[in-house]
């Protein structure tokens, strides 16, 4: 997954670089600009955590903060007078570029979010605290007492809402120090998680928003022991979430007795215990120990990194668009810069819209795995930073995990094959599938190939090839990182 992201950023890079050249109209008004970024774009220091939450290891927040901006109130006035204004309103045509601008987020979602009153903001030593907004924070924190101190012994299902008993019954099965880990959890994201929405989305460049998920994914992994408890409480979640009746069931399926029967026939018949096994695989190897904490640190870091790269391709596309190929194959072997991956995807240029089913897939990963491979096994490049960063050694061996990507397989054939049942037209009729569901879903014969239908090996080694890229390189392997 970490490698398909070289294709989105390149994408990316490619697609804001040729924005640059006619989103002209917005540059300009750079006063008008600095006045909304100092009225709505704030951080707020993340306070004190308490004594129950507070990770040593965590740095003071480097993004700017909204007490830096003044009163809070004047902030809440700003937003409510220009609610509708968004980030693209001081857009920024070249690198780097806030995270709510990039994702041309409104404001007034993030305001929608968040309550900035006097009421639900907190004043400590080190600045403003940041909530969420009362009917939300409300409606989450009533479920407290019930993911809190519910027990086999007084649970009914006339006081329990997210849990049955059955569910329950798993969620106690856990070691005695992982049985509060539900609690833990929830507790842990209404006392955190609207402060790190806010510092990501104010974060002055998708690199330090990154830095910020990074810092904030370490801190909740320790607090949270999410490498012991966490892989134990979601086991139990996958164990019992084919027999799950709660009452939350009716309210999310609006009481529809098919939404129901869908959500039973969905879980009843796809390989639940392979999910299961390739997310317990998956956050055991982001747990291994890496020179950055854990693996998921390490992987975080490479992304890092690799933003340097799309903001170097993004500064200088339209250099290398307007020169000639002599010039534009000069770019492609620079390590600093995604133009060699960027010409891998666009030099077969076959148009994936005139292609579909296995024909469109094997295209598409056809043309990731170049890219890939333009980008780990460029000569010259392969002892870059830029390469070794995104090439950890605790990914490698996740990569190297044969018993994940078979479970991967597994997971996606069995839903892949249980997809027609999930049809309105899906009745039966006599022992016998009614013939409407077959004229006009499913042929038979279409029916019968997809049951038997399994991943073809040329799709398992494209996969592959993209996300091991590193692997398949001519000569001497890549390097990890430690």
């Amino acid at each position: 997954m970490k490698f398909l992201l070289i294709v989105v950023f390149c994408k990316l890079g490619f697609s804001l670089a040729q924005e640059e050249s006619y989103l002209d109209r917005y540059e300009g008004g750079e006063e008008s600009a600095a006045n909304d970024r100092a009225a709505a774009d704030g951080g707020g220091n993340r306070g004190d955590r308490g004594d129950d939450y507070v990770s040593t290891s965590t740095p003071p927040m480097p993004v700017r903060r909204l007490s830096d901006s003044g009163q809070v109130n004047d902030i809440v006035d700003k937003v409510t007078t220009e609610k509708r204004t968004t980030y693209r309103d001081d857009y920024v045509s070249t690198p780097p570029m806030p995270v709510g601008k990039l994702f041309d987020v409104d404001r007034w979602e993030v305001y929608d979010i968040l309550d900035l009153d006097s009421v639900s903001t907190e004043e400590t030593e080190e600045g403003i605290r940041v909530h969420f907004r009362f009917n939300f924070h409300n409606t989450v924190e009533k479920h407290i007492p019930e993911l809190c101190y519910m027990t086999l012994e007084n649970i009914t299902i006339f006081n329990s809402y997210l849990l049955d008993k059955q569910c329950l019954e798993e969620f106690e099965s856990v070691s005695p120090q992982c049985r509060g880990f539900r609690c833990n959890i929830v507790r842990y994201f209404l006392e955190h998680g609207a402060q790190i929405y806010l510092d990501v989305m104010n974060a002055p460049s998708l690199k330090e928003g990154l830095e910020v998920v990074n810092r904030e994914i370490l801190a909740a992994f320790e607090k949270l022991d999410m490498c012991t408890c966490g892989r134990q409480f979601f086991k139990a979640a996958f164990k019992c979430a084919p027999y799950w009746h709660a009452n939350a069931l009716n309210t999310i399926t609006d009481d529809d007795g098919d939404s129901m029967m869908n959500y039973y026939k969905l879980m009843w018949n796809i390989d639940v215990k392979s999910f299961s096994r390739v997310f317990d695989r998956i956050l055991a190897g982001f747990c291994e120990e890496s020179s950055h904490g854990m693996c998921i640190n390490s992987i975080v870091n490479g992304l890092e990194k690799m933003l340097d790269l799309v903001n170097t391709t993004m500064e200088e596309y339209e250099d290398y668009d307007d020169g000639n190929r002599d010039f534009q194959k000069r770019q492609e072997k620079r390590c600093d810069a995604l133009f060699g991956p960027i010409r891998a995807w666009t030099k077969d240029d076959r148009d994936l819209d005139y292609f579909e089913g296995e024909d469109q897939i094997e295209l598409i990963l056809n043309k990731t795995a170049a890219v890939s491979k333009a980008f780990y096994c460029k000569r010259g490049c392969r002892n870059d930073e830029s390469r070794t960063a995104m090439y950890p050694c605790c990914w490698r061996k996740m990569l190297e995990d044969k018993k994940l990507f078979d479970n991967i397989v597994q997971a996606g054939e069995s839903l892949y094959k249980v997809i027609p049942a999930m049809s309105s037209d899906f009745e039966w009729y006599f022992y016998e599938l009614d013939s409407y569901f077959y004229r006009y879903t499913i042929s038979r014969e279409d029916l019968e190939e997809r049951m038997n239908w399994t991943v073809p090996k040329k799709f398992r080694d494209a996969v592959m090839r993209t996300l091991h890229a590193a692997k398949y390189c001519d000569g001497k392997i890549l390097r990890c990182s430690n």
